[in-house]
């Protein structure tokens, strides 16, 4: 591939349309939790607002500055990521991690949308954006093995 069809791959139409979806600032008023992440090498931030019931999260809220990788990311764990229990939160952003860095994957719904981050394996330093919803789950929940 090209570089401008590898980029095209990257930011294909199913990505914009996931970032989109988060585009304005969602912030819960009374959150039990907010975790802001950054990723030191695109200086993509996100903040997240959590409540939970135990281990299961209820809702998120949600400020994105990041690219639009980033934020595709944290809509598909907006849009999925309500009613789920952590550690199925957490093993989506494992599956990944491993999809990142080479390996075949297949995700089990709801979370199959993540497989559009495949053409983003050649562009590591976008892959910390891409895991920032991950690990501010993981920080929220006090998880001491982030994906």
């Amino acid at each position: 591939m090209t570089a401008d069809a590898d980029l095209a791959a990257l930011y294909q139409e199913r990505v914009r349309h996931w970032a989109a979806r988060v585009r304005n600032d969602r912030r819960l008023s009374h959150p039990a939790i907010t975790v802001t992440k950054n990723s030191p090498i695109c200086g993509s931030a996100l903040t997240l607002d959590v409540r939970a019931d135990g281990r299961t999260l209820v809702e998120l809220g949600y400020r994105v500055r990041a690219c639009t990788l980033g934020m595709a990311a944290t809509a598909v764990v907006v849009a999925n990521g309500a009613g789920k229990p952590v550690e199925e939160i957490l093993s989506a952003g494992k599956t990944l991690r491993r999809l990142l860095a080479g390996e075949d994957v297949d995700f089990p719904p709801p979370w199959n949308a993540l497989e559009m981050f495949v053409a983003a394996r050649s562009f590591q330093s976008r892959h910390g954006s891409i895991l920032l919803p991950f690990e501010a789950i993981s920080d929220a929940f006090d998880e001491t093995d982030p994906t």
